[in-house]
């Protein structure tokens, strides 16, 4: 059983998704979080935790050596990989430098939670992208959310602004704001961390649906020509 853990990702509203899902699965555990490879590498000489779940496109982090050196530097540190990343070859790219097992934020929902126990039994955990027709489980309110609803909500679990989803979506920040006001109404939140959380949890990165159009990483970089089946963080770190 971990007793600590330290998860890295640059998205604070993520890392309460994920935090949600290891209180589902340890009662007790102590969790720190870090934002960026230096505050990780402070962490790390303060006390090394049992278990790193790491965003592969962590800030700071090169993927592939910096998964390295943090086998070697550190052994017996389980490493799960926590990432939008989709080229399979890329991803053994990563185990074979010392990861312990891959977990996509457009998996199926509970795959966290499923990884998680893998690793305690020693397994390594193998979680891919969830495929077009997938679709979530019944009994939550993710399903039956307006489109602008569901998009916005999708735009939340990747820890985006108003003022940036305004941009994305085409629309005023004034009408950003009332979407966001009748999610929370809709999901029965109080704020962005619940919504968060609640959205993580059942899936929202990975569903399709009718809201197809909107399931994809707002990548640090877009092609105008672009692979149909690479993500733009493929591209930008793993051509």
């Amino acid at each position: 059983m971990f007793s600590s853990v330290i998860i890295c990702d640059d998205h604070p509203i993520f890392r309460d998704g994920i935090k949600v899902s290891l209180q589902a699965v340890f009662d007790t555990l102590e969790i720190r979080e870090t934002n960026h490879l230096q505050e990780l590498n402070a962490a790390l000489s303060d006390s090394v935790p049992q278990l790193l779940l790491l965003d592969v496109f962590f800030a700071g982090l090169e993927p592939e050596p910096g998964i390295r050196e943090l086998r070697q530097t550190y052994p017996w540190m389980k490493i799960l990989l926590i990432s939008m990343l989709t080229k399979e070859g890329a991803i053994e790219r990563l185990l074979n430098a010392g990861a312990d097992g891959f977990v996509s934020k457009t998996a199926p929902p509970g795959s966290l939670e499923l990884a998680l126990r893998d690793l305690l039994n020693d397994k390594r955990p193998i979680y891919l992208p969830q495929s077009d027709d997938a679709v979530l489980p019944s009994g939550n309110m993710v399903e039956n959310l307006p489109t602008r609803q569901a998009q916005v909500l999708h735009y939340i679990c990747l820890g985006m602004s108003n003022k940036e989803m305004a941009v994305e979506m085409g629309l005023s920040a004034s009408t950003v704001r009332a979407h966001v006001s009748a999610l929370f109404g809709k999901l029965g939140v109080n704020n962005r961390t619940e919504a968060a959380s609640y959205g993580v949890r059942y899936g929202v990165l990975a569903y399709s649906g009718s809201h197809k159009e909107y399931c994809r990483f707002i990548g640090p970089q877009r092609d105008e020509n672009p692979d149909e089946n690479a993500s733009s963080a493929d591209r930008v770190y793993f051509e």
